[in-house]
């Protein structure tokens, strides 16, 4: 999906985790995961996993009575494209906003840190920001 917009509704990517994290489930099993916090109908699910599926985000098989889905895409690389489209999608002297944001709400171990330390120490700063807002739009 690389080369496509991969455009993922937010219940889309909490039927995502749910497979990610177990590798392979089923529409009910999907439902077990979820329904302590979320009041999705079996329904629901299904079409969630019908609109993964039509947009080879998932594969199925068929288990049984009914389907088992696997994810074709990791977890990993749709964290970095979604990433990436957020970031295309908001002014570029918004980039420091959204990185300052993740770091402020995120738990992030002394690794985690450690690595994000060195990667900014290793970034090259630029003289200046360029604003990418829409031509005459600019509210920076």
């Amino acid at each position: 999906f690389m080369d496509t917009e991969l455009n993922l509704s937010n219940g889309e990517l909490v039927v995502m985790r749910v497979i990610w994290t177990t590798g392979k489930a089923t529409a009910n099993q999907i439902s077990e995961q979820l329904s302590e916090n979320f009041n999705w109908s079996i329904s629901t699910i299904k079409t969630f996993l019908a609109r993964l599926f039509e947009k080879k985000i998932v594969s199925r098989e068929k288990v049984g009575r009914e389907f088992a889905y696997m994810a074709q895409q990791d977890e990993a690389s749709t964290v970095d494209y979604l990433t990436d489209d957020l970031a295309k999608k908001v002014c570029a002297m918004q980039h420091q906003r959204l990185i300052a944001r993740l770091i402020e709400t995120s738990d992030l171990t002394t690794s985690d840190l450690s690595k994000l330390s060195n990667l900014l120490t290793s970034k090259k700063p630029v003289e200046k920001v360029r604003c990418d807002c829409l031509k005459g739009a600019c509210k920076c």
